[in-house]
């Protein structure tokens, strides 16, 4: 199915696994109430491409989850959720939506979160406005050129990893996509949910060449 609503795109789809007792899921899950990234939609960060839903072809990074074998996400905490999907074994069952930038208000009637659920939401979370993207920077001898700002155990609280500065030399300025306090999820598939400032600084100093970004924006 597909929703359009002015200039945003979504599509519902039910999505269902089969996974056996050898089989791992490979999802990294960011969102959920209470997770470093504050109380966004549960949504996958990044994928194994050795796992079973990269390998379903069925699920792709940015969306949106609403329900896990029936069991609604919505309100739920980001570790409740990982549980869900970590002990959910053989046919597992999932809601999601593709393309979601959370600026629309209307939702397929199916789903099991209405209207005025998401528009709270959307106050509350600031997520309305936030555009998942993918950044592709290549790293030349200027390095990425950007530094950030937040982490676990930062000096001001427990936050998500933001874009502090833009340098004028390196590839996020030649790139022209990475924002000052764009929010990023992820380097390389590696989520970047609950790390330090410090583990951040050294997954980015450790990505050479051809440098991924999963960035809220």
């Amino acid at each position: 199915m597909d929703n359009r609503t002015g200039s945003c795109q979504t599509e519902l789809r039910k999505v269902t696994l089969q996974k056996g007792p050898r089989d791992t899921l490979g999802v990294s899950l960011a969102g959920g109430v209470g997770s470093p990234h504050g109380n966004v939609p549960l949504f996958i960060a990044s994928m194994d491409t050795n796992g079973l839903a990269a390998k379903s072809n069925k699920l792709e990074t940015g969306d949106r989850i609403l329900s896990i074998n029936d069991v609604s996400t919505e309100g739920i905490t980001h570790d409740r959720a990982e549980a869900l999907l970590k002990n959910a074994t053989g046919t597992i069952s999932l809601q999601v939506i593709t393309g979601f930038e959370g600026c629309s208000s209307q939702v397929p009637t199916e789903v099991h979160v209405s209207s005025s659920d998401l528009a709270s939401s959307c106050s509350h979370n600031n997520f309305c406005p936030r555009v998942y993207k993918t950044v592709t920077l290549e790293r030349g001898l200027s390095g990425l050129g950007f530094s950030i700002v937040g982490g676990f155990g930062s000096p001001h609280g427990d936050l998500p990893i933001y874009v502090k500065t833009i340098f004028s030399k390196g590839a996020a300025v030649e790139d022209g996509r990475l924002k000052s306090g764009d929010q990023i999820i992820a380097v390389n598939g590696h989520c970047l949910e609950g790390v330090t400032h410090a583990e951040a600084v050294e997954i980015l100093k450790k990505a050479k060449g051809t440098v991924i970004l999963t960035v809220l924006s």
